[in-house]
């Protein structure tokens, strides 16, 4: 059966982490990404690990998995070298109600997680459903060409206008268009520096219709952007 994917939301919920060589530390630094409640719990770790339980952004419980470890965790990952530990800390977890994975071992997982391509809040994710991690590999590489760096900063500020239009502008199909617009922009690093302006100058004209809200402002507002780019941006009459 198709798999429903989502994206978790792991800030400020307890993480499960058995296992600490270099399978493990890869889960590790995925969970970093948003999770701020790590547990590790191995007897010898890789010095990245090692380097995190001292930087304070993991805790590690330096002894084997016991009965019971994994009571009170939101998501438990298990990636010991062992596949009969594995399937215990799946089992255990499972029991706990915590959505567990043992890794590399599909029918004892209730998640898989996929290849991802990070840009900050930009994230693609890609799966084959546990049928070839190789594939979604090879995916994920040609992906992170064709979405570089630079789509880190550029969704950030989409982000914002998207804040700013919707403040100044009323729910229309012109609203929607007009994000929709953005959105098809591309992140061309000679445009970002007049676009860069353009978010004042929405801010400005929504503080000048609260102030005039009986005003006539036109079928059209106009918001300069200095001397690169300008743009203009419909709104309905009052």
């Amino acid at each position: 059966m198709p798999l429903y994917p989502i994206f978790l939301k792991l800030e400020g919920r307890k993480v499960l982490i058995v296992g600490g060589g270099l399978i493990a530390e890869q889960k590790i630094e995925g969970v970093l990404r948003s999770a701020t409640d790590v547990t590790v719990v191995s007897p010898q770790v890789t010095p990245r690990i090692r380097l995190w339980a001292h930087q304070g952004r993991i805790r590690h419980v330096a002894c084997e998995f016991q009965s019971g470890t994994t009571r009170g965790y939101f998501l438990v990952i298990a990636a010991t070298d062992s596949e009969a530990v594995n399937r215990a800390v799946y089992a255990e977890a499972r029991e706990s109600g915590a959505l567990s994975n043992a890794v590399d071992d599909p029918g004892y997982c209730d998640f898989y997680a996929p290849a991802v391509v990070s840009r900050g809040e930009f994230q693609i994710a890609i799966s084959t459903g546990g049928n070839s991690p190789a594939l979604s590999q090879h995916v994920r590489q040609e992906l992170e060409q064709r979405y570089g760096p630079e789509y880190e900063p550029w969704t950030e500020w989409l982000g914002r206008m998207r804040d700013a239009i919707r403040r100044v502008l009323p729910r229309t199909e012109s609203r929607k268009q007009l994000l929709h617009l953005l959105a098809l922009l591309k992140p061309e690093k000679n445009l970002l520096p007049g676009l860069q302006n353009l978010q004042p100058g929405l801010q400005s004209t929504s503080s000048q219709i609260r102030q005039n809200p009986g005003g006539n402002h036109g079928p059209l507002e106009t918001v300069r952007t200095g001397e690169q780019a300008e743009a203009r941006v419909e709104r309905a009459s009052a």
